[in-house]
């Protein structure tokens, strides 16, 4: 089969696991609920289905030995920690920095209220804004991410998944074009965040540390779902392009600037790492075709092995921790 084919068909595979997720996850609970009954139960079994699904598709149809979390971007090899708190850093800072400028251009009205009831509501809140970021970014950022890569290029590939991004909150309450737009360039943050540092811990941390500062430490709306301003609530006043109105920061043009910003940052400074993914197409000629990965035709797919050491590197099986020289990866 021609290589893009089955790496579209894989992508498409990935479609169906996430689909499965959330048919199977939606019978524990509705992200629908109030918070503390619905999402504390969805999102949690969302993401061990997401995780189930991918770990078979990446064993049990690719092929790939090892552990099938590091396949998918989940590898707990150095620098995943440097990536964490860089990632946190740059989530929360461009959230307060927003809201710096909406409290200086604008009003920013804080109120905070703390009791037990309000503390075990955050707790809760942290819980579930952990399992929503990495099941997110597992799904839009993860395994379709890279197959969609292989198959159409990096480019293509990162609209595509971050259209999608942007399609599934436009359910969110008081959604619209703006909300739909900065989301989808928030995607684009995190596709290139995956790509660069080839692994989803970056991405996880920024999506985690955005919706943490923004909802439980300012209190205001997450795209906009109120239900994290459980010990802050805030309110905004200004123009929309300033504040973004009910929807919140997502929504305003300020959001875009602050996120288009941060797109900037990560492409200027955020150096590319070696292929960390290490996923492949069994038969197919040459390395694994992974992110961004190997020279060839410019789109992270690999030139065919020629020579004496076509046949090894022609294997079709790769351990998920290893790289294609068989030398482990460590990062910078």
């Amino acid at each position: 089969m021609n290589q893009r084919w089955f790496a579209f068909s894989r992508f498409v595979l990935g479609l169906i696991a996430i689909a499965a997720a959330h048919f199977l996850a939606g019978g524990f609970g509705s992200q629908d609920m109030f918070l503390l009954r619905g999402d504390v139960v969805y999102r949690p079994m969302l993401l061990l289905f997401l995780l189930a699904g991918f770990s078979i598709v990446v064993s049990g149809f690719d092929g790939v030995r090892g552990n099938p979390l590091a396949a998918i971007g989940l590898a707990m090899r150095r620098p995943w920690l440097r990536d964490l708190w860089v990632g946190g850093l740059l989530g929360a800072g461009m959230v307060t920095v927003a809201v710096a400028l909406i409290a200086v251009m604008g009003n920013l009205a804080i109120t905070v209220s703390v009791s037990r009831v309000a503390i075990a509501r955050a707790v809760l809140a942290l819980f579930i804004l952990v399992c929503a970021a990495v099941a997110e970014e597992v799904s839009f950022r993860g395994y379709p991410l890279q197959r969609l890569v292989q198959a159409i290029g990096p480019a293509p590939a990162v609209l595509v998944l971050s259209l999608l991004f942007g399609a599934v909150h436009l359910r969110n309450p008081h959604a619209a074009a703006w909300g739909y737009t900065n989301t989808v360039l928030i995607g684009v943050l995190l596709s290139v965040a995956c790509l660069r540092t080839q692994s989803l811990w970056m991405p996880i941390a920024i999506h985690f540390w955005w919706n943490t500062t923004l909802g439980l430490i300012f209190g205001l709306p997450v795209s906009g779902l109120r239900e994290f301003s459980v010990i802050t609530r805030s309110h905004t006043g200004g123009p929309l392009w300033l504040t973004g109105g009910s929807y919140g920061l997502e929504a305003s043009a300020l959001g875009a600037m602050v996120i288009v910003t941060g797109i900037a940052g990560l492409a200027v400074f955020l150096p590319a790492r070696a292929p960390g993914f290490a996923l492949s197409a069994p038969g197919a000629p040459g390395p694994p075709a992974i992110p961004g990965g190997f020279a060839g035709d410019g789109r992270g797919l690999p030139e065919p092995a020629l020579g004496p050491a076509a046949t090894e590197a022609s294997l079709p099986k790769l351990d998920a921790e290893a790289q294609p020289d068989g030398k482990s990866f460590s990062g910078p």
